[in-house]
């Protein structure tokens, strides 16, 4: 539940802190005092869009504080998978910037708007007189019998089969796009792969194909140096590099015996010679074996020109580049080959996931229509309380040839305020005044299924009076047995239903006007009360009518 709320800067607040406790609390104040204020205030702290323009005139920045209470809520679950810190007391923090920027805080860690508003959904629920209309929405209406019905589990169940179902048939339906979009061009991709699959490109074939074909451009003068080179180093003929040294070696050896150095130099020209006599023996080898064919030539440079015509008809620059490529068709072309077999195998999973379904869905309505009953019994009996005791509700049912996200069952609450007069779409035959007090009706229902830390109910009283009233008062009261409800309200007979009460005000400061809030005494809460009752001059019949409202309340 909402422990306290601190403003600061906050429109024509300046500084305000209010405690709140468990029960009903009503706020009141005069039109214009700041009531919007203060719900302003607590929606931007929620994570409501903000601007610069709720900042305070001349000052910096807005923040707003807000403490809960959630020991008894089981959101821990929310801290961990956001990684906050968790603790028992939450607080929530944010500040709006004169730059029209903002930020937010929970437990004093930094998060974002969205991480904002998904924990603010699990504290609070506001309500105003605008919200009211969503009552003839048929998602909200399908929510409130679901959870008459207790249909959590099962509703969980059947959406987590749905989000599979979902998955799947989008899933089948851009398959069969895809498979039909393939068979078209099924005839160019056999043309495409088949002309790159012929060719049998090799990784690292180019390079080697284009020194190859270097080397064989050439080849006359490749094979005179190698011819040339051997004839130095080991032709038979006179004075070539062998046969010298081998005179060197001679001569050294003759001075060997007296001469040390010698010894060394001849075993040194000794390695040298049987180096030499090994490279000519190779030169020899390639200069008997090198042949240089034209056909060779002619062949690496048709491979070399079909080469570079599929890169530049595939625009890349490698042979790996086309291989990717040939592979791609190969995978499109197994896709086409296959997809039939998929299409097959996942129109079965679908199948399987349309008859879960049904079976889900049927045990929904079923559910559904057994709870109606009781449902619309409570609804009539709830309506006669808040001052409308002919009143007649039922729910009508519809069901959808296709699954819905919470089943095949649509509804339509109908409704008539009168015992005589037919029921309709309640959109379509009940007043204002009538909306809020069924919507107050719906709500004491949901608040006994659902659980909320706090309820926040803006001026849904309007439009209602007199005897009506204090019951609407009393509804509140009732709700607030479940949980903590804040009212916002201009009514007399509820304000005397709260067990605190707060009242906002403007007063002049430094020479401008501000808002306030205060809890009032005893004495200040009759004062209030008789002022509503009696407007601006506060009679002692008033003063009376009030203390007996708030004696009426605590009885």
């Amino acid at each position: 539940m909402l422990l306290r709320l601190k403003i600061s800067n906050y429109a024509l607040i300046s500084e305000s802190e209010i405690n709140f406790e468990d029960g009903l609390t009503v706020i009141t104040g005069e039109t214009g005092a700041g009531k919007s204020i203060l719900m302003g205030a607590l929606s931007i702290v929620l994570g409501a869009r903000a601007d610069s323009s709720v900042i305070k005139q001349g000052e910096k920045k807005t923040v707003v504080e807000a403490d809960f209470d959630v020991k008894n809520y089981n959101l821990k679950w929310f801290f961990d998978e956001n990684d906050l810190d968790y603790d028992d007391t939450v607080l929530i923090r944010r500040e709006v910037l004169d730059t029209g920027k903002s930020r937010a805080f929970i437990n004093d860690t930094p998060v974002n708007i969205n991480t904002l508003k998904d924990l603010g959904l699990f504290l609070t629920d506001i309500h105003s007189q605008h919200q009211t209309l969503q009552i003839a929405d048929p998602s909200f209406q399908m929510s409130i019998v679901d959870a008459f019905a207790a249909n959590k589990n099962l509703l969980e169940k059947y959406k987590n089969l749905y989000q599979q179902y979902s998955q799947k048939t989008a899933q089948l339906s851009k398959l069969e796009k895809e498979a039909e979009s393939s068979r078209k061009e099924a005839e160019y991709l056999h043309f495409r792969y088949d002309e790159l699959a012929k060719a049998n490109l090799q990784p690292d074939e180019q390079q080697e194909l284009e020194e190859e074909l270097e080397m064989l451009s050439h080849n006359e003068d490749i094979k005179t140096a190698i011819a040339q080179s051997s004839q130095l180093i080991i032709s038979a003929e006179e004075g070539t590099i062998l046969q010298k040294l081998k005179e060197a070696q001679n001569a050294l050896s003759h001075i060997s015996s007296y001469y040390s150095k010698a010894s060394e130099l001849n075993a040194r020209i000794e390695s040298t010679y049987i180096e030499l006599n090994d490279i000519g023996r190779e030169l020899e080898n390639l200069d008997e074996n090198t042949e240089f064919s034209p056909e060779r030539i002619e062949a690496v440079n048709q491979r070399l020109t079909l080469i570079y015509n599929l890169q530049k008809k595939n625009s890349v620059k490698t042979v790996e580049e086309l291989i990717a490529i040939r592979d791609e068709f190969k995978q499109k072309l197994n896709l086409i080959d296959n997809s039939d077999d998929i299409i097959s195998e996942l129109k079965d999973e679908i199948k399987e996931l349309e008859y879960q379904l049904s079976v889900e869905a049927d045990n929904l309505s079923e559910r559904r229509r057994n709870a109606v009953q009781g449902f619309s019994k409570e609804v009539v009996s709830l309506l006669a309380s808040v001052g409308i005791p002919d009143a007649q509700f039922d729910v009508q049912f519809f069901t959808c040839a296709v699954f819905l996200a919470d089943g095949t069952d649509m509804i339509k609450f109908m409704f008539s305020a009168n015992k005589n007069v037919a029921m309709q779409d309640l959109s379509k035959t009940a007043s204002g005044g009538e909306l809020s007090r069924l919507m107050l009706c719906l709500k004491y229902i949901l608040s006994k299924s659902v659980k909320l830390p706090t309820i926040i109910f803006d001026e849904i009283d309007t439009g209602i009076s007199g005897d009506i009233a204090g019951k609407t008062g009393a509804m509140f009261q009732r709700i607030a047995g479940f949980m903590q409800v804040i009212c916002i309200t201009h009514l007399p007979q509820v304000a005397a239903k709260g067990a605190h009460h707060f009242k906002v005000f403007k007063h002049e400061q430094d020479g401008a006007v501000r808002s306030d809030i205060k809890q009032l005494s005893p004495e200040e809460r009759v004062n209030e009360i008789a002022a509503m009752l009696s407007g601006e001059t506060v009679t002692q019949a008033a003063l009376q009518n009030a203390k007996d409202l708030l004696k009426a309340a605590n009885n």
